[in-house]
């Protein structure tokens, strides 16, 4: 999987998990799976995930990243080996200060296949 396919499944994943007709559908908690991508970001490189909630994790596994919310004051700034837990459920933007791997650690439902 390269870089915008990993990137990709991510987002959709967290769009499913935070779906409001997905919730509605489900009575009883599904399992879930925590999964954990890395990726290479280049110097002014910068995304977006949205929605996210508290089992998002990003950690710097190298360079420097720049985090924010939308409508949140807060920033944070990652250098190499630190992380941060999101603390809201608005869209968050990573952008990379320095060319940069990033991990994006997240709770996920298991994907049954019939």
């Amino acid at each position: 999987m390269d870089k915008e396919d990993s990137l990709q499944f991510v987002q959709e994943r967290l769009r499913h998990n935070h779906s409001p007709r997905y919730r509605a559908l489900h009575l009883y908690p599904h399992a879930r799976v925590t999964r954990r991508f890395a990726v290479e970001m280049e110097q002014g490189e910068a995304r977006c995930f949205d929605p996210v909630d508290a089992s998002v994790l990003v950690c710097c596994a190298r360079g420097s990243v720049w985090i924010t919310h939308d409508g949140d004051p807060k920033d944070v700034i990652l250098a190499a080996h630190e992380s941060y837990r999101a603390e809201r459920d608005d869209a968050m933007h990573v952008f990379a200060l320095q060319p940069c791997v990033i991990e994006i650690e997240f709770e996920d439902d298991v994907l049954y296949r019939h």
